[in-house]
C-alpha cells in the first residue's frame, strides 16, 4: 500500500513542480501577457498553458504508473481524479482570472491526460519494458 501512496504522491509532486516551473518561465519571459492579478485572456498564452500542462500531467501520470507496484492504469487514474479535484478548487478560486472556455477545457482534459499517462506505461509493459517488482491480481 505504501508504494501505491508513494507513486501517487510522487506523480502529484512531479506534475506540480513541472507546472510551476513552466509557469515561472512563461511569466518571466512574457510579463505583459498577464494582468496585475496574474490572469490573462490571451488565447495564444492560454493555449500554450494548456500545452505545457498536458506535458506535465501526462508525464506525471506516466511516472505514477511507472512507480506503481501493480495496476499502473489504476494508479494513473487515481492521480487524475486527485488532479481533477485540485483543478476544480483552482477553477473556483480563479474563475475571474481566465475565460470560461479555458476553465472548461482544462477540467475536461484532466482525466484524458491521466489515462494517456497510464496507457503509455501499460504499452511499455506490453512491449516487454521493465516490469513492476510486485504483481498483484
Amino acid at each position: 500500500m505504501w508504494r501505491s501512496v508513494a507513486a501517487i504522491v510522487g506523480g502529484f509532486v512531479f506534475i506540480g513542480a513541472l507546472s510551476f516551473g513552466f509557469d515561472a518561465v512563461v511569466r518571466a519571459t512574457m510579463p505583459n501577457a498577464f494582468d496585475a492579478s496574474g490572469g490573462t485572456s490571451s488565447v495564444p498564452v492560454l493555449l500554450m498553458v494548456i500545452g505545457y500542462v498536458a506535458i506535465a500531467a501526462i508525464a506525471g501520470c506516466y511516472l505514477c504508473a511507472r512507480l506503481a507496484p501493480s495496476r499502473p492504469m489504476r494508479h494513473a487514474l487515481i492521480l487524475g481524479v486527485l488532479g481533477l479535484l485540485f483543478n476544480i478548487a483552482g477553477t473556483w478560486q480563479l474563475w475571474n482570472s481566465y475565460p470560461a472556455w479555458y476553465h472548461a477545457v482544462s477540467l475536461l482534459l484532466v482525466l484524458p491526460y491521466a489515462w494517456l499517462g497510464g496507457w503509455l506505461r501499460e504499452r511499455e509493459l506490453a512491449r516487454g519494458g521493465a516490469r513492476p517488482s510486485v504483481q498483484v491480481a
